[in-house]
């Protein structure tokens, strides 16, 4: 399939609603859609490969790039900082694709507000916060403090998402992947 090109389009909602989930999913169906690789000061999860999930730098390298403004937005997210690099979004665009972005909800908000580009923002949720709190249980990689301060984070999140141009419930995987399909396939 093919997406209309030259917009970022957004993928956000609080963590373990499934965004990493549907972002591949989109990503192995579309040809002309790019993902943004965000760089990131945390350290490496099980099961991540540097550079595809994520570039992973030190809080200086990251600052130094803050202070050469090469990001479209960054944030700091669960006492770690992430931002999203300019120039491979540029490179994208150049080719006519589309640009794909895996962000937390702070960082969605700031692409929204800042009109450099054209943007699809989707906003992806589980249908009750009983079911967030099973899926970020499942990963085993988080702590229990550090579920209920996302489970608080998420919360406030959610208030958010009315300032999306769509809303995903995620029960179902596949269900949420077609929504998304029917909603790129008619920008």
């Amino acid at each position: 399939m093919i997406v209309k090109g030259g917009y970022l389009i957004i993928i956000s909602g609080p963590s373990g609603s499934g965004k990493s989930s549907l972002t591949k999913l989109l990503l192995d169906n579309f040809k002309n859609l790019d993902f943004s690789i965000s760089y990131t000061t945390r350290q490496m999860r099980s099961g991540e490969t540097e550079g595809e999930h994520y570039k992973f730098i030190s809080k200086e390298s990251f600052q130094d790039m803050v202070k050469k403004n090469e990001f479209l937005e960054y944030e700091n997210v669960h006492s770690e900082m992430y931002g999203t690099p300019i120039n491979p979004i540029k490179e994208s665009i150049k080719f006519n694709h589309s640009i794909l972005l895996d962000i937390d909800v702070k960082g969605a908000s700031s692409i929204m507000n800042t009109n450099h580009f054209d943007c699809c923002s989707i906003f992806i949720k589980t249908p009750s916060v009983e079911i967030l709190k099973e899926r970020l249980l499942k990963r085993n990689d988080i702590s229990e403090e550090n579920i209920n301060k996302r489970l608080g984070e998420a919360k406030n999140e959610l208030k958010k998402s009315t300032y999306f141009d769509h809303l995903i419930i995620n029960e179902e995987l596949n269900d949420a992947f077609e929504e998304a399909k029917r909603i790129l396939v008619g920008l």
